[in-house]
């Protein structure tokens, strides 16, 4: 007859539990979470953003600021100028159709206007214009209506080209005005997926606007405005892309970082060398660029500034583009790619444009503003290379990406979490379970792991005067004089282990590693759904006292013969600390009826203080309570079946 294999288990039971309790706007603020990307309700509850369509961009320009040649590097969006009465400005943006602006009548007619920055270029389909009607302030009788892009024309001043978009051709008495928006050279909108209910004249009509400039054409001492609004295509995703993301660029496409800031004075350049005999590839000229947008996004719209020649400061060298491919991926892990990517995923392709669509003449400007309307995909990488390098050489000034809603997945992690710390006493904690409060609509969930560890390290980051990153040889060698600051970053150390399997429900028992001094967590929020998104309420660590830093167990004989009788020692290890309290009570699970009950601590036989022989265990009360020495426990049982469990829990 085959012997039986016995398995061990031992635990160290703990004393009181407690909770360490994120659910407020405080808490949460401590997690590591993409930038942009998580808000927090009335309640202090845990949502995503969500990115709308046809959004007001004048509502929230305030919250954008960008650099400028004359009023500094942080410049926030709202009243840019105006020539009269600049005081009352403001209210021509503030959203209340019952305040409104008038100029002093006695200044200068050409000061009669104002301008108003909307804190980054947007894409624009529409301009609204209120006035008020009543004693006093009339809709202004006659005025024009200019945008610019914000590129400047001077590299020393903020001068921007206006360029009219309408101008009254009788006295206006109308009280609400709605002013279409296209661009005044050749553009193009094309709807990538044939089943989408989209023309692409639906889309056609659009403009790059940041600033908007209404003057008034004649003396009009009652005329007022109240309100100007910009209907724009929707929140472009790409701002805080270089906040929470990494943007990587090719030998010879460059500066792609400045295609997804809104600043129209900053752009890309991708212009491979030219080579006699024959046409490099885009692979050996490095003609490609790299986005990771540092979250998964559902996206369904894409356009492209491409700038013209002399337009701003560009200079000559800005031809059309030519034909390229976009390729977009969610994440999904590759084993090798031939892509020049950090890691290898999964690339499909988003946008295949050919050549022949936009690298004609059309007069010698060719197609310079590109828009892309596709079924919504989830995205987080983005990868863009032309078909050939023969014939590039263009400029970009914006790249910008629209969403219909939620993003598809956030991932945020918790700070190292030192619960000895939280609960005051600076111990190893036994943690027992995670449990959450969520809102979860159907086609959202929650997925949250962990992981923990004894210790930290930490990793230094050494700068020069100038914020420049050197290695540490390289800053000690230096002059104190021309040291920059040392930044530390707190890293897991090699005791911690790996990210635990995704916890299923509320309350689940903790996966990694404990007691340990250190954990830490991941959350994933996503949805399969734009238009819906998970919230999250609190989340609790369950945690107690550990009564021992640590403790093994092991029992012999291994193998016994199946329903005999079998002498079996089972012997606890404990580790522990100075602090420690140890254990007295000693509870195993077993086959069947123990008996012939022997007890050594440390070597020596000692009378237990109880023993409580039950069906199916057996509890032993130990005369003192131990910390370090072993224990061995021999007794006498059967083993009826194979890979039998001998369980042991200690308090």
């Amino acid at each position: 007859m085959r012997p039986l294999l016995i398995l061990v288990f031992c635990s160290a039971t703990t004393l009181g539990a407690d909770a360490l309790r994120f659910a407020d706007v405080d808490a949460w603020s401590t997690w590591d979470m993409p930038y942009g990307l998580v808000e927090f309700g009335d309640a202090g509850q845990l949502q995503l953003v969500k990115y709308r369509k046809d959004i007001n961009a004048v509502a929230n320009a305030p919250l954008f600021t960008h650099g400028t040649r004359s009023r500094g590097e942080a410049v926030a969006g709202g009243i840019w100028k105006a020539g009269s009465n600049p005081d009352a400005a403001e209210r021509t943006i503030d959203g209340d159709p019952a305040t409104f602006w008038q100029a002093a009548p006695n200044d200068a007619l050409d000061d009669w206007f104002v301008q108003v920055d909307l804190g980054r270029a947007v894409l624009a389909k529409e301009i609204r214009l209120t006035f008020p009607d009543k004693e006093g302030a009339r809709p202004f009788r006659q005025f024009s209506v200019f945008t610019a892009t914000g590129i400047t024309s001077d590299p020393l001043k903020d001068v921007f080209i206006y360029r009219p978009v309408y101008f009254t051709t009788r006295p206006n008495e109308a009280t609400s005005i709605a002013i279409p928006l296209s661009f005044d050279l050749l553009d193009t909108a094309q709807v990538v997926d044939r089943n989408l209910d989209i023309e692409p004249a639906d889309i056609a009509n659009f403009r790059l606007v940041q600033y908007i400039n209404f003057t008034v054409e004649d003396f009009d001492p009652e005329g007022a405005l109240a309100e100007i609004e910009v209907i724009a295509v929707g929140d472009n995703v790409s701002l805080g892309t270089l906040n929470r993301g990494i943007v990587l660029d090719g030998l010879t496409a460059r500066g792609n970082e400045g295609i997804l800031d809104a600043d129209m004075n900053t752009g890309n350049a991708i212009i491979p060398t030219a080579y006699e005999g024959r046409v490099r590839s885009w692979q050996e000229q490095g003609t490609w660029f790299y986005i990771d947008l540092g979250a998964t996004f559902w996206l369904d719209e894409l356009f492209i500034y491409v700038v013209s020649p002399r337009e701003g400061t560009v200079g000559s060298l800005a031809g059309p583009p030519r034909g390229f491919k976009f390729l977009h991926s969610d994440g999904t892990r590759l084993t090798n790619s031939e892509l020049p990517t950090p890691e290898a995923f999964d690339f499909a392709t988003l946008i295949d444009q050919p050549d022949l669509a936009i690298g004609q003449d059309y007069g010698g400007r060719g197609i310079r503003y590109l828009r892309y309307a596709f079924a919504p995909r989830r995205v987080r990488y983005l990868f863009w290379h032309p078909h050939t390098t023969q014939n590039w050489a263009s400029r970009w000034y914006e790249m910008m990406l629209f969403s219909p809603g939620y993003p598809a997945q956030v991932v945020l992690r918790s700070p190292f979490i030192n619960l000895g710390e939280a609960a005051g006493d600076g111990r190893p904690k036994v943690i027992s379970n995670l449990s959450w409060d969520a809102d979860l609509p159907p086609g959202t969930r929650i997925e949250l792991r962990s992981r923990s560890g004894n210790t930290q390290g930490a990793v230094y980051t050494f700068h020069n005067k100038i914020g420049e990153v050197i290695t540490e040889e390289k800053w000690l060698s230096s002059p104190k004089v021309l040291r920059g600051p040392v930044d530390t970053t707190v890293v897991v150390s090699e005791d911690w282990d790996e990210w635990s399997e995704e916890y299923t429900f509320s309350g689940e028992a903790f996966k990694s590693q404990s007691p340990r001094r250190f954990m830490q967590l991941e959350m994933i929020l996503s949805t399969d759904d734009p238009q819906v998104a998970p919230e999250v309420t609190a989340l609790s660590i369950e945690y107690e006292d550990a009564l021992l830093w640590g403790v093994r167990g092991r029992i012999e004989p291994r193998n016994a013969q199946p329903n005999e009788d079998t002498r079996f020692t089972y012997s606890v290890l404990p580790a522990s600390n100075p602090e420690d309290l140890g254990f007295d009570l000693m509870r195993f699970d077993l086959p069947t009826v123990a008996s012939d009950i022997d007890v050594q601590i440390g070597g020596a036989t000692v009378e237990p203080s109880f023993i409580d022989i039950r069906t199916d265990s057996l509890h032993i009360g130990l005369p003192f309570s131990v910390t370090s020495d072993s224990v061995q426990i021999s007794f006498t049982t059967r083993v009826v079946q194979n890979a039998t469990l001998f369980g042991l829990d200690l308090g």
